[in-house]
């Protein structure tokens, strides 16, 4: 997480140079974004749990209160209709801890999504809905037993509020309402029982805005961009043939199928396990005439299942080659869309106190490659932000003559994307 953290810094001190009042000439290519970090706090209200005894008698208990502190990075686009945006919780505050449990619910990153029907202005109260996407833990741990689950969930939530602002800094009073707060939950090996999490969450944030897509010291650029239609190739007025990048930026891989091997000896087991966050690094080039970026990625993710004693652990080094090319630019919005094909060393490994197993295998699998990059600059940007997915429905091994699924998602949330050559085309022009 303190990686994690490094590297948003660095990309607010990056954003904080270029920090500016809001652009108000109206639906302009050069406004359509406005990047903010936001601060702020996440209330979950107590919850029953429930645990098995030591004579086998199900028991309910109340599980703590909680207040999330969170770091939030996003944008409104749609000139002020829109919000992507990411939260990363930075701890979580227990109200009311139970001695006897140890017992966890917590939110990872979330993605979300916010619709403002009126479009934000500085002194007015704008509403807003939307709908957030993130993966829950639920962790129980007994502690006058020996018993121990851990459990990961992907949850949608709807999400409501109202966002005030003047200038730079606006203020977030929200809820969000769990769409499926319901878990099976193994508090034994063969024992599943229902624990409904809470179904309203409430939060408040403060918001500081910074303006990213225009330098104040270069208004004939900034002119000539805004000029652009709304809809236009990406590859428009491209210079030069193309030019070299690097980038790194925060992931996280989930699994989208079950496993026959766990399906058959660890039933209890999260069956669609989540990753670690781990960095993307990559080095390509991006033809700009053609519109097509050719690059070469590495990452690492870790899928771990621990409960009841067992420890199962996957490791992977891989690195892909990926091609995709850009379909479009909306006012700096520019999808893209490609193929790829990743070279993995797959470390498996299974402890407990019946076995040790480990494994190692190697893989080469297709996959897709989709996303978008925000290019108010096209051909000429050297700072990008690109957020990259990657599906690899085929990918898979065997343990014990059983299948085990890593048809995953690889969810590449905010790359930083450097190209050292355009940074000095860029310096020339000033």
């Amino acid at each position: 997480m303190r990686y994690l953290f490094s590297f948003l810094t660095m990309c607010g001190v990056y954003t904080n140079i270029l920090a500016q009042e809001y652009i108000k000439e109206g639906r302009k290519r050069l406004n359509f974004a406005k990047t903010y970090f936001e601060l702020g706090a996440q209330h979950t209200p107590s919850f029953i749990g429930k645990q098995n005894s030591i004579n086998n008698v199900i028991q309910s208990f109340e599980n703590s209160a909680t207040i999330t502190p969170y770091l939030n990075i996003g944008a409104l686009h749609f000139w002020g209709h829109a919000d992507f945006y990411l939260t990363i919780p930075l701890s979580q505050i227990y109200l009311n801890r139970n001695d006897s449990i140890n017992f966890n619910y917590n939110q990872a990153v979330v993605t979300g999504a916010r619709f403002l029907p009126w479009a934000y202005k500085d002194k007015k109260i704008r509403p807003y809905v939307g709908a957030s996407w993130t993966i829950a833990n639920l962790k129980q741990e007994t502690r006058t037993g020996n018993s121990q689950s851990s459990f990961t969930k992907s949850k949608i939530n709807a999400d409501f509020g109202l966002l005030y602002g003047k200038g730079s800094f606006m203020a977030r009073l929200g809820v969000n309402i769990s769409l499926n707060n319901n878990w099976g939950f193994p508090i034994t090996e063969t024992s599943v029982q229902q624990i409904a999490t809470p179904l309203f969450t409430g939060y408040f944030g403060i918001v500081y805005a910074i303006e990213t897509t225009r330098s104040k010291n270069m208004e004939r650029e900034n002119e000539r961009l805004n000029n652009y239609s709304k809809i236009s190739s990406p590859t428009k007025n491209a210079i030069k043939k193309g030019d070299w990048f690097f980038g790194i930026g925060p992931s996280t891989s989930f699994i989208l199928a079950k496993s026959d091997y766990n399906t058959e000896f660890y039933p209890y087991f999260n069956q669609k396990p989540i990753s670690n966050a781990f960095f993307d690094l990559a080095l390509g080039y991006q033809f700009n005439r053609a519109g097509i970026v050719t690059a070469v990625s590495y990452r690492n993710p870790t899928f771990t299942n621990e409960a009841f004693g067992v420890l199962q652990t996957i490791k992977t080094n891989s690195y892909v080659v990926e091609a995709y090319k850009f379909l479009t630019d909306y006012s700096g919005f520019t999808p893209y869309v490609g193929l790829n094909i990743a070279f993995n060393d797959l470390n498996y490994s299974e402890v407990s106190n019946k076995q040790n197993l480990s494994l190692k295998t190697t893989t080469a699998t297709p996959g897709l490659t989709f996303g978008w990059d925000i290019l108010p600059g096209k051909t000429e940007q050297w700072f990008v932000l690109r957020t990259n997915l990657r599906w690899f429905p085929f990918q898979e091994f065997n343990v014990a003559d059983k299948a085990f699924s890593l048809n995953q998602i690889e969810y590449n949330v905010i790359q930083a994307v450097f190209y050292p050559s355009r940074y000095k085309n860029a310096k020339n022009k000033r």
